[in-house]
């Protein structure tokens, strides 16, 4: 009897309309069976971004969904940036190619950066015998770009997993061949996006675990941070006016390691001249607003703002917004207030600019921006929810 295809389930998922619907369980559908959870992380990203690396830290954490992305539908697969890391789940006929695109990302992480980016790949089959689901749902950010969101704990356990020991069978070892695997589209062009009059607020959020509903938990602070914030427009940290490219190469020189690993010098020096050639060309063409028939240039500053991932939901709130002092304050009076009545654990992370790294398949209308604060954002944030959540499941909250 031959077995269902189930590779097209995620991409025939209905669509949710409205980020507030991440908090309804009823919206998510259990990957199947035979499907695959990749994750990685960078180990010790806290060092490197101390030490000024942010930008090389996202570009890395974001390679392996470009990299399987250029192997599979877009719209084929569900994934989430994470910053030091991303996840992406995949079908069986993926799997090889997956070992691949994750191995070849360890392998330039460690030979151009000196980092070491962990990666496994879990079968769904095996979390759910630990009692964890992976459970995941389409949210329309734009017209062009649909979102994955990810509920069931299933998520959280393969980070656990990963991080922890005795997993050697599911982990990926470096791809020796990383010179054949495509990564193009992964670019790092722009400049980090400044607030003149407002903070950037990278902010993780996660119900108790013990909880019996934690989506009451995430209902409450997504109906509080709308009251608060108001959202859509007025919290993307990412405005088309203040969006600028980068020309130095210095600040370019994370995506052009990455691009051209492998290549002969003349192929390394071919690639940093085209790339300056675009930026030039393209910083033109934005500021005439000119269309060609291929592309509308006046839209692509628009379309940056609307196709990025500022908000994101996977087993925790993810989010970096931009808002006034006044309301990050009362923002995070309402979560110290949960904290303490044990219903959730939050990390904060608060600067003045954000990041963007990019996913570029088509430079009209077809690309993806992953947004993360200036300094590591998504990274700080994390280690302050982590000594939360470690109170909470000791039951030692401390006094605020």
């Amino acid at each position: 009897m031959s077995t269902a295809d189930t590779s097209r389930f995620y991409s025939e998922l209905p669509l949710m309309e409205d980020f507030f619907e991440a908090s309804d369980e009823k919206k998510y559908h259990s990957l199947p069976a035979d499907w695959y959870v990749a994750i990685t992380d960078i180990v010790d990203s806290s060092a490197a971004i101390e030490a000024g690396r942010y930008k090389t830290v996202n570009l890395l954490g974001a390679s392996p969904i470009m990299g399987i992305l250029n192997l599979a539908g877009r719209n084929e697969i569900p994934y989430v940036f994470a910053g030091d890391g991303s996840t992406f789940c995949i079908p069986t006929g993926l799997l090889d190619s997956a070992q691949q695109v994750l191995g070849a990302s360890r392998k330039i992480g460690k030979m151009e950066y000196g980092l070491d980016l962990r990666a496994a790949i879990i079968p769904v089959s095996f979390i759910r015998q630990q009692g964890y689901d992976v459970k995941v749902a389409r949210y329309a950010v734009s017209n062009r770009y649909v979102q994955a969101v990810f509920s069931g704990g299933g998520v959280t356990y393969a980070e656990q997993l990963l991080k922890g020991d005795g997993i050697d069978h599911f982990r990926v070892k470096t791809y020796e061949k990383a010179e054949s695997v495509d990564f193009s589209g992964l670019e790092c062009r722009w400049q980090e996006v400044k607030q003149e009059d407002n903070e950037v607020i990278t902010l993780l959020a996660k119900a108790n675990p013990q909880l019996d509903a934690p989506e009451s938990t995430y209902e409450l602070l997504l109906e509080r941070m709308h009251t608060i914030f108001g959202f859509d427009d007025k919290t993307n940290p990412l405005k088309a006016s203040q969006l600028s490219m980068n020309m130095g190469l210095s600040r370019l020189m994370d995506e052009i390691k990455f691009r051209t690993y492998g290549k002969a010098w003349i192929g390394k020096v071919a690639y940093v001249l085209k790339m300056q050639l675009q930026i030039i060309i393209g910083k033109i063409l934005m500021a005439l607003n000119f269309e060609t028939s291929a592309t509308d240039w006046a839209q692509y500053k628009s379309d940056m703002v609307q196709n990025s991932d500022h908000r994101k939901f996977d087993d925790m709130l993810r989010m970096v917004i931009s808002g006034s002092r006044k309301q990050r304050r009362i923002l995070q009076q309402f979560l110290d207030k949960q904290f303490s009545d044990g219903k959730l654990a939050y990390g904060i992370h608060i600067t003045d600019a954000a990041m963007i790294t990019c996913m570029v398949f088509q430079y009209h209308h077809d690309h993806v921006h992953f947004v993360d604060g200036k300094d590591g954002g998504y990274v700080a944030a994390s280690k302050k929810l982590k000594m939360r959540l470690k109170h909470l499941k000791e039951g030692n909250i401390p006094d605020r």
